[in-house]
């Protein structure tokens, strides 16, 4: 009995208690520690599930970045209207509003620009059904 009193006592000082706090029956006293246990066991379960997808985005951002600094850092050789090469590192703006193209040459321009728009297009819709980072959207709240 003395064992099982000083485990209530202690029991006490761990369990957050309400504003009847004056005086506690063994049985309420279980009943908010089990209270109490089940909202932390909760809380744990709801902060693993947030590390868990922190640490899906972080691998999933570093692998991207790891993408873009290898695309990035490939060197690209293009020829310009003189048949000179140009090297850059990045992409140039080029002004065509100016020039004149055959059919032909208009036709296969507008394919190449199409193109990038799909590009684009798949690129923005994986990233608005993900939720931004490649992973479903959920309604977090933390507390």
């Amino acid at each position: 009995r003395a064992k099982l009193r000083l485990y209530l006592e202690q029991l006490k000082k761990l369990v957050p208690l309400g504003p009847d706090s004056t005086r506690h029956t063994t049985l309420s006293l279980l009943k908010r520690a089990k209270m109490h246990i089940k909202k932390l066991e909760e809380q744990d379960r709801k902060a693993l599930n947030v590390k868990e997808q922190l640490q899906r985005e972080h691998r999933y951002l570093k692998r991207r970045l790891e993408q873009l600094s290898v695309s990035g850092s490939v060197e690209r050789i293009r020829t310009d209207s003189m048949g000179s090469t140009i090297s850059t590192d990045s992409e140039q703006e080029v002004d065509i509003e100016g020039m004149e193209f055959t059919p032909g040459e208009a036709d296969s321009i507008d394919s190449i620009s199409d193109g990038e728009e799909e590009e684009e297009e798949e690129e923005e819709d994986h990233y608005s059904a993900k939720g931004g980072f490649g992973f479903p959207q959920k309604n977090r709240r933390f507390s």
